[in-house]
């Protein structure tokens, strides 16, 4: 075992003190930071390779700014995953990895000639706050991802691609994006 000083979790009116972790090896390298009981907590991030960063715009007309994502590439099952990663105009979301395989399989299983409402998304997502369904409908929408359209019956209703075969081809074909080396 190896000992390693790793550095505490604080709000910014606190210092703590690190301590020092015996750890396996391996584990260290993934180590970004401690929680408050200085318990250690692992990048679950450095498995996954971004190919794809972006902002989608908001669904309503009133809304204001624009939901990031990233599409990135799980190194561990070689599959593509989606997460929101910002709001520049305030409500909460969930950043979780959402599987580009359920989102594909869900779009595959509804009525394509029937438009369908952000909740449909529900069954991909987890997360409790409310507006992870439509931040998500909001980034499958914009240009650069394209797997859902806006309906012509309301703007808050999405309608099927009908080139979402050539979408996901597009997508799979997304290489990592260069990472900066240390």
């Amino acid at each position: 075992m190896t000992t390693k000083n790793v550095k505490p979790t604080t709000k910014k009116s606190e210092k703590s003190k690190a301590e020092k972790e015996e750890l396996p090896e391996s584990t260290l390298d993934k180590i970004t930071e401690v929680d408050s009981t200085n318990s250690p907590l692992v990048d679950v991030d450095l498995a996954y390779q971004t190919v794809l960063v972006g902002h989608a715009p908001k669904l309503s007309t009133k809304a204001t700014g624009a939901v990031g994502y990233e599409l990135a590439i799980n190194t561990d099952d070689n599959r593509q995953y989606l997460r929101l990663t910002s709001n520049n105009s305030g409500g909460l979301f969930s950043k979780e990895w959402v599987s580009l395989d359920a989102i594909y399989a869900l779009l595959e299983s509804l009525d394509s000639d029937k438009p369908f409402k952000s909740s449909t998304f529900k069954a991909v997502i987890k997360g409790g706050s409310s507006n992870n369904v439509s931040f998500l409908s909001a980034v499958l929408r914009c240009e650069e991802i394209a797997l859902i359209l806006p309906s012509d019956k309301s703007q808050y209703l999405h309608a099927h691609n009908p080139l979402l075969i050539n979408r996901k081809e597009h997508l799979s074909k997304l290489k990592p994006l260069p990472t900066p080396t240390d």
